[in-house]
């Protein structure tokens, strides 16, 4: 178990991250925490590793279902270390129709799952909260699919401003998740204005909109007034930025230019595995950072 009441003087950097860029505890499996091999299995010693590197967020796509006792412990060293809860998905049924159908047993379902989304947000800070669509309806043509979907995110928008947490609705691509009924920026954005909550907003991973559409920096400035959320991750492979194809530097750069002061999730795994790929990681990060770049440690 590592010293949690100080910052280990190895591996410390000098320097926070101006962005808020935030690791995970696990992308594929709660166990795959992007740090492991430096900081151990424990989320709370990762989470400590992640501040010793100057990163102020963090997010975990699993902590729903995390032992409540382990989401407490986050909450209280994340709130202990000044730093910031991103997204929680709050979505764990996405395989199949879900916000596409005019069903009132689903939408109670929906709203219900916003409550105890809600609850573990709580636990551990998180204002964010990962909403995907589910697969489309077979038969039923699209407008009216996207039509129940804002109907049903009025719903479940509205418990979810009640409870104090933002649905972050996010496209995703048609690859990795066959079926599923919101895969674009564009489409996500009309969902979200035509809602018109404070409390769903649209999730903007760039790696998803790079397999599925790209013009990645002109569909942010098109759906810049209903994003509340960033995710990256290099393409192919799902991998750290400058591994790939996306050339993220303009887009942070954009980003920050248009003063975006929330989070940008790191959603991918490390193309190396152990310390080194870790410390790539790292590096990768600091590169893109805008009052970071070109500079690495060491």
């Amino acid at each position: 178990m590592l010293d949690q009441t100080k910052p280990n003087p190895e591996t410390q950097s000098t320097d926070k991250f101006s962005m808020k860029f935030a690791p995970h505890l696990g992308l594929l499996s709660p166990d795959a925490g992007m740090f492991r091999h430096h900081a151990g299995d424990d989320p709370v010693d990762q989470i400590n590793f992640m501040a010793d590197q100057g990163f102020t967020a963090m997010e975990d796509n699993w902590m729903k279902i995390r032992e409540v006792d382990v989401q407490q412990r986050v909450g209280q060293e994340l709130e202990r270390l000044g730093m910031e809860m991103g997204v929680i998905v709050n979505t764990m049924k996405y395989n199949e129709p879900t916000f596409v159908l005019p069903d009132l047993q689903e939408r109670e379902r929906l709203m219900q799952e916003v409550r105890d989304t809600a609850e573990v947000a709580r636990r551990v800070g998180a204002k964010f909260v990962t909403t995907l669509s589910g697969t489309a309806h077979g038969s039923l043509p699209r407008d009216y699919q996207t039509a129940n979907m804002i109907e049903n995110l009025k719903w479940a928008g509205d418990v979810a401003q009640k409870e104090g947490i933002i649905l972050a609705v996010e496209p995703i691509n048609h690859k990795g998740w066959e079926g599923a009924f919101l895969t674009e920026i564009g489409h996500a954005y009309l969902i979200s204005k035509a809602v018109g909550l404070p409390s769903v907003k649209v999730l903007y991973d760039f790696w998803h909109q790079q397999i599925h559409g790209g013009d990645l920096i002109e569909n942010l400035e098109l759906a810049w007034d209903e994003i509340g959320y960033f995710q990256i991750a290099d393409n192919p492979g799902r991998v750290e930025p400058g591994v790939g194809e996306i050339n993220y530097r303009p887009i942070i750069q954009k980003i920050a230019e248009k003063g975006f002061d929330g989070i940008i999730g790191m959603e991918f795994d490390n193309s190396v595995p152990g310390i080194e790929g870790e410390q790539s990681v790292i590096d990768a990060m600091r590169m893109l950072d805008p009052t970071h770049a070109g500079r690495t440690q060491s």
